[in-house]
């Protein structure tokens, strides 16, 4: 019986500490407040009575005010990252050519991690385009052209670091350079080497693309889960890449003119691809820069969808690959 009752007292004692440590927990936390009065500004750079869409340059200002926010996030509705804004103030550039409409999302953050959000509906007009690219790439207007992976060449394949990680070596590929044929020639890897990139541009300077993998698709090994595989590294596995893709032209969002190299000289179009397409290696990106483009020779960059951090570089050429 006295053994029962100091079990009692015991776990009552038990009860009491954890109120008040819980207690002076929420003391030192202090209140959770969650943001209210949330508003959106939005402006429209260039927007008057002529051009009430903007002028063409794909630019927008946004402001955010809320009381008790911390700070603000905006999603862009455009595929693009979620970027952070303390003050609640941001300037977005939307890259799609014409006039097309975005979904603006901003959430407030107070104390304790609480959120709140609004959205806002914009129509932003871009006239952004790059006939030049478009031709080099498919051959000209009613024209179709096939790519090949530039195999033969160092750095047909590599990975470098965005301005994040490697702020002294952003614009190439300093992490990772494949030499000749070395993706060629393992099994693991050798279905890179017969894809075909197929470029057509229709009468009206539409631009599609189409990727034969002739079955199966380079997985970088971040990536397999999409397909339910982990091999551990990256492998070739079978893969449906039937299908068109438009293909939407875009200035790039990049800053290159931080790079200290004189002879590096960006094109700055980046190629947007509809249907989650890609060029080859799969990486979660269907947007990729032109870094240079000629009728022959095309090298491009995509950042890893899964790492932003990381930028994946590919060469092709309009010969096919001479392999064993």
């Amino acid at each position: 019986m006295i053994t029962k009752k100091i079990l009692q007292i015991s776990v009552s004692l038990l009860v009491v500490l954890t109120l008040f440590a819980c207690q002076d927990e929420d003391q030192e936390f202090g209140d959770v407040i969650a943001p209210s009065n949330l508003t959106l500004n939005v402006q429209v750079v260039g927007q008057d009575a002529m051009n009430p869409n903007g002028d063409g340059s794909g630019f927008v200002n946004f402001t955010a005010t809320a009381d008790n926010a911390l700070t603000y996030r905006y999603n862009f509705g455009d595929n693009t990252n979620v970027e952070v804004a303390p003050s609640g103030e941001i300037s977005h550039r939307f890259n799609l050519t014409g006039l097309n409409t975005y979904v603006v999302t901003v959430i407030a953050s107070g104390t304790g991690g609480v959120t709140t959000s609004t959205s806002v509906s914009v129509d932003v007009f871009s006239a952004f385009d790059d006939q030049e690219a478009k031709d080099f790439l498919s051959g000209g207007a009613g024209a179709s052209k096939v790519w090949y992976l530039a195999a033969s060449q160092p750095g047909h394949l590599g990975v470098g670091g965005t301005p994040e990680i490697a702020a002294d070596s952003f614009w190439f590929p300093a992490f990772f350079s494949a030499t000749p044929f070395e993706k060629c020639n393992d099994e693991i890897s050798d279905c890179l080497c017969d894809d075909e990139l197929t470029f057509s541009q229709d009468a009206d300077n539409e631009l599609t693309f189409q990727l034969n993998n002739n079955g199966q698709t380079f997985f970088n090994a971040g990536h397999q889960s999409v397909i339910g595989e982990d091999a551990g590294e990256d492998a070739c596995f079978d893969f449906d890449t039937s299908g068109v893709s438009n293909v939407s032209l875009a200035p790039t969002s990049v800053d290159w003119s931080a790079v200290p190299d004189p002879d590096f000289n960006p094109r700055g179009t980046v190629m947007n691809f509809t249907n989650d397409a890609f060029m080859g290696y799969y990486v979660s990106s269907s947007s990729y820069e032109i870094i240079s483009i000629t009728e022959n020779t095309l090298y491009v960059r995509t950042i890893d969808g899964l790492n932003p951090v990381l930028a994946w570089y590919h060469k092709y050429s309009t010969d096919p690959p001479e392999l064993d």
